[in-house]
């Protein structure tokens, strides 16, 4: 079974922030996969495998084409709501056309990292689950970054969302007050993509 057929792992080994940051990650096949076994009815679509549980810091994820992946020992009491959340992102990647024009119609549009100044970009937390279709502009302007808040020790699960304003040319920790009118208060793991804000409110 070959998980980096997305390419998402080397992604990250040509990243020097993101490799320091998963330093201590193996994303190899736990011995144990049980409760891949028993979640399989819930995910006909994906294929969901048991990972180390130091894999993307024991954080459920997807990876391409159609993995979803758990951490050893994730509790099976959180299992279903889990996998609700991962299949969104696996519709995601299966139908990104169909989603790119979705999200287009509520404000959304793809963008080249190179809208974003190198100084920040390098900053940016690889996401398994965005890595495929990275920035997106809220309304063509406002582009929410995951930034690790420690560049010097990027942890990955210590990351806020700021934005880059494309005309102001700055940065804010403050979404613009059109996607809070439309979204409401976002929580940083939401704030951060478009794909995760939808995963996160399916």
């Amino acid at each position: 079974m070959n998980l980096n057929q997305d390419g998402f792992q080397d992604l990250c080994k040509r990243d020097p922030v993101n490799t320091k940051a998963r330093s201590f990650c193996s994303y190899t096949l736990w011995p144990d996969q049980g409760l891949a076994e028993r979640l399989s009815p819930l995910a006909p679509n994906a294929k969901i495998v048991i990972l180390h549980p130091t894999a993307e810091a024991g954080m459920p994820h997807t990876r391409g084409p159609n993995f979803i992946c758990l951490p050893a020992y994730f509790p099976e009491s959180k299992a279903e709501s889990t996998l609700k959340h991962e299949l969104v992102h696996i519709d995601q990647r299966k139908n990104l056309s169909a989603w790119t024009e979705k999200l287009g119609k509520l404000g959304w549009t793809p963008v080249d990292e190179e809208m974003i100044p190198f100084e920040w970009r390098r900053r940016c937390r690889l996401n398994p689950d965005t890595s495929f279709s990275r920035f997106w502009a809220w309304q063509k302007r406002w582009i929410p970054m995951p930034v690790f808040i420690r560049e010097d020790s990027p942890q990955l699960q210590e990351v806020e969302t700021r934005w880059w304003d494309t005309v102001e040319e700055i940065t804010s920790r403050t979404p613009p007050i059109s996607f809070t009118k439309l979204y409401g208060s976002a929580s940083a793991s939401e704030a951060e993509h478009p794909f995760e804000l939808y995963a996160y409110r399916h």
